[in-house]
């Protein structure tokens, strides 16, 4: 080898030995694990997963529309998780590292909260596309903490529901009014069995606990009585007839009476556009509407033998003494 031979390979030496020390010194201190960027979301709590140099930071804030929480890094561990709350629609986190009370990094993630029911959530932007937690390389970042196994008996409550292993991290899942039977007992491999549908099939070995799509195979494995008399009508909505229960109803919690997503009345005008605009046209004779009915007083919102899906004077009773009973 020349002394040009040698000149070159000194200065090619050099030149990588800068670029790796540039490299190490972008490297963030804070790693955002999970989520990615523009992940589609269909829940409103959201877990987030940041992987941390202890020597670097001593703080972690993540900031959104519906507030602030705080990761106090202890340095026994490189993994940290903080649940948070989305908003429908756009989001954006902001994830800051702290040294002794100063800023030292800043990073976004861009979310998108999609929902069934309100028409301008319903069809996101094409950049967000659906991301999946639980497969074996993320679970392997969570273990030092948490028990990734599942720990239910199919069928089987739990006596303390704070013993199942999903609780940690999914527990604001249920925090609402009006929670559903395998939810609030975390049954939650009794939905989330890992297999697809026809309506989610592109999904399949994704996640370890993914639901089946249409859900009405899931639903009416419980709820028999009610899918034998559905099934027995001449009529039956839509949302019923395809098998989207979830569209009008949330699994695990709402505010709202049997598990609705929003009021009633909501989620019927959202669908029946002609009917708000009769409604503030005031020219409805409507009961729900004129004289603060629900619709759901007339009308059967899962199947009927009669047409617009209107009650008969037996069921209209039947109601009536349920809600007075409720009321009482």
């Amino acid at each position: 080898m020349n002394m040009l031979q040698r000149l070159l390979a000194v200065l090619v030496l050099l030149l990588a030995v800068a670029q790796g020390a540039s490299v190490t010194e972008n490297k963030p201190p804070t790693v955002i694990v999970l989520p990615q960027e523009n992940t589609l979301v269909h829940e409103l709590p959201l877990s987030v997963v940041v992987k941390v140099d202890s020597n670097a930071v001593d703080a972690v804030k993540i900031l959104n529309a519906s507030g602030e929480k705080t990761i106090d890094i202890n340095g026994s561990k490189a993994i940290y998780c903080k649940t948070i709350a989305l908003v429908l629609g756009d989001n954006t986190l902001h994830i800051r590292s702290y040294k002794k009370g100063q800023l030292i990094d800043e990073q976004k993630r861009h979310l998108y909260v999609t929902s069934p029911l309100y028409s301008q959530y319903k069809y996101p932007p094409t950049q967000y596309k659906r991301q999946f937690f639980h497969t074996d390389r993320n679970e392997s970042l969570c273990r030092s903490c948490h028990d990734m196994s599942v720990n239910e008996k199919q069928g089987i409550a739990f006596i303390d529901v704070k013993e199942s292993n999903c609780y940690a991290c999914h527990h604001q899942l249920t925090n609402e009014k009006y929670a559903h039977a395998p939810s609030v007992n975390w049954l939650c491999t009794s939905c989330h069995n890992g297999k697809v549908g026809s309506d989610n099939a592109w999904q399949k070995g994704r996640s370890k606990f993914l639901v089946s799509k249409p859900v009405n195979s899931l639903c009416f494995s419980c709820h028999k009585k009610n899918a034998k008399l559905w099934k027995s009508y001449r009529f039956r909505h839509e949302p019923l007839d395809s098998g989207r229960c979830n569209k009008c109803h949330n699994s695990h919690s709402t505010p709202y009476k049997m598990f609705v997503r929003k009021p009633v009345n909501s989620i019927c005008l959202g669908c029946h556009k002609d009917k708000r605009m009769r409604v503030k046209q005031r020219d409805s004779d409507c009961e729900g509407t004129i004289k603060g009915k629900e619709c759901v007083a007339c009308h059967s919102p899962h199947a009927s033998n009669k047409q617009f899906f209107l009650m008969d004077e037996e069921e209209r009773k039947k109601l009536e003494s349920k809600q007075h009973g409720r009321e009482r």
